[in-house]
């Protein structure tokens, strides 16, 4: 299944595709969907900068002395 994002066009018939709850066995969650031809396709992960996880990990696990 193709990766895609949430407003990104859809291949098939360049409407924007909206976020709907997965039908399928296989894929639980969310999945991009397209009202208009009904075709679905498996959310995009979108990567998370290092910088941003850094604060959670300081507080996740106190330091050793």
């Amino acid at each position: 299944m193709l990766e895609k994002r949430i407003g990104e066009a859809c291949p098939t018939c360049t409407t924007p595709l909206m976020r709907r709850r997965s039908t399928f066995r296989t894929i639980v969650g969310d999945v991009a969907y397209c009202a208009r031809c009904c075709s679905s396709f498996e959310l995009a992960r979108e990567e998370e900068p290092v910088g941003l996880l850094a604060p959670l990990v300081a507080l996740a696990m106190p330091a050793v002395r």
